[in-house]
């Protein structure tokens, strides 16, 4: 194949190799398992060290506040066996792990801490009950449980923020097995992902490389796992299938000597396994678990009542906003404040979406004369221009900060839409969707998303489709909430807004 960064059998194996071998001094010096280790140990100790503090702290706070809500008796002792009982709760549920790099799923993570900490509460009201003849009233579980709550937002957030930090100080370094459609696709994802980066793939038989892919080296098999894994300094192999066959890809594997580098495996139909997944067996085999994408009527029940809390509390507080919005909206250009538009919702029923108004009146009827000028492309049903010539100066603003999304929290408390999930269409576009892009409407459509989280109008119509779908087939009620997270720093960046 053809490829100026490929390295084929015309060079030499050890001249390919030192050509592309990492100029950092750390990696010459090191081995593989020595530097996963270090990196990964630093990074738990630091891990292991913020979580006694804010234990410690929080547990002193306990035993302050505990007279102020009339639970008296509590002492600065039983207070701080408090913090060590959910120390000895997060060593026993490995949440200090080094081997794999501690960087775990958020959702994984928040469940462990959270587990821990609840046990480590059920503990110490024992012990207390037992041993200095207290008795837990309702103060003292009041105080308790907002302790526990307390505890474990607090644990989360400072963990997240360790371990980003020394994700930018020593970045994490993926070498691909495979350089076909699924490493590119993860390459590509890995390219804005801040403290992670793709140093190589290894492929007898690659695809050629995307143009934003150029300067990657490709590696074929017979330059050996393990001196690739040295001289790029990788510090985490991942099998993402290509063209060559499962059995070579184990005999490469299996011949290395690669030591403590952790392996991952990109699952063959990753765009229908969601992160949550479960593994089972059988006889042996492990098998990954994938869940109908239908809600139960729990699910649904837990994802309304997000709703609407968050909805009402945000329609509440930003009310001086919405004032304030309409009466710019009003002073600069003639017209209403409010645009409500007919997009198509779940299971294909047709509602009113509202926004604050961006453009001038009667906009749609111009929309046939700017055809020309939709940046979406012919082949796709969507209506896109970056500096449409319709869109108000005060518009403007409100759509660089998604100020003029916020009267959707109408339709969210009102139940045509939710906080969170596919992007709602209109109804013209939403016809020309068929086959399994119309799963994306086995959900109440929302204002935020994985494509809002991505940016929003930077990201192509195919992608935005297979990301709805992607949602649909993955919710979880944690996803949600981490969705709602990951969209605060874009909105307030711009990322992707038109």
């Amino acid at each position: 194949m053809e490829n100026t960064a490929s390295i084929g059998e015309s060079d030499s194996v050890q001249a390919a190799l030192s050509r592309y071998a990492s100029p950092e001094p750390p990696y010459a010096a090191e081995s593989a398992a020595g530097r996963v280790s270090r990196i990964g140990g630093r990074t738990a100790r630091r891990v292991l060290l913020t979580d006694a503090t804010v234990l410690v702290l929080g547990s002193l706070a306990l035993w302050r506040m505990a007279p102020v809500v009339g639970a008296g008796g509590i002492s600065a002792g039983s207070g701080i066996l408090l913090g060590l009982l959910t120390i000895c709760g997060f060593l026993v549920s490995s949440l200090y792990a080094t081997v794999q790099r501690p960087n775990p799923d958020a959702i994984d993570e928040a469940r462990r801490v959270a587990v821990a900490v609840g046990f480590a509460g059920l503990a110490w009201m024992l012990i207390v009950t037992l041993f200095t003849e207290r008795v837990i009233d309702g103060s003292l579980a009041l105080l308790l449980t907002s302790w526990m709550i307390v505890t474990t937002f607090t644990t989360l957030a400072c963990r997240r923020s360790i371990r980003r930090r020394a994700m930018l100080a020593d970045p994490e370094r993926l070498l691909i097995i495979g350089a076909g459609t699924t490493a590119q696709v993860l390459a590509r994802r890995v390219a804005d992902t801040a403290g992670v980066t793709v140093v190589g793939f290894i492929d007898d038989d690659p695809l050629p490389l995307d143009p934003s892919l150029e300067g990657i080296p490709v590696f074929d098999d017979s330059s050996g796992l393990s001196p690739v894994i040295e001289v790029t300094g990788a510090t985490r192999v991942v099998i993402a299938f290509s063209r060559r066959s499962s059995t070579d890809i184990l005999e490469s594997i299996r011949n290395s000597r690669f030591g403590g580098i952790p392996i991952s495996v990109v699952p063959r139909y990753f765009e229908i396994t969601p992160a949550h997944a479960q593994l089972s067996e059988i006889d042996g085999v492990p098998l990954l678990d994938l869940h109908s994408a239908r809600l139960s009527w729990g699910s649904r029940l837990a994802k309304r009542i997000l709703d609407v809390t968050v909805a009402s509390v945000g329609l509440i507080i930003l009310s001086p906003l919405f004032l304030a919005v309409a009466i710019g909206i009003k002073a600069t250009s003639p017209g209403g404040v409010f645009f409500g538009q007919l997009r198509t919702g779940h299971n294909g029923k047709v509602f009113r979406m509202w926004k604050f108004r961006t453009m001038v009146q009667d906009a749609e009827g111009f929309r046939m004369g700017l055809a020309h000028l939709n940046e979406m492309g012919e082949s796709t049903p969507l209506f896109k221009i970056r500096h449409d010539p319709r869109v108000t100066r005060i518009g403007r603003i409100l759509r660089r900060y998604s100020i003029d999304e916020l009267p959707q929290l109408i339709n969210v408390v009102n139940g045509t839409m939710s906080l969170v999930g596919p992007r709602p269409f209109v109804c013209h576009e939403a016809d020309q969707m068929l086959g399994w892009s119309q799963r994306r409407l086995d959900l109440v459509p929302g204002i935020t998303g994985l494509w809002q989280v991505r940016g929003r109008n930077d990201v192509p119509y195919e992608e935005m489709i297979r990301l709805d779908y992607m949602y649909v087939t993955n919710w979880s009620v944690w996803w949600d909430i981490r969705l709602l997270l990951q969209t605060i720093p874009g909105v307030l960046t711009g990322r992707g807004a038109s």
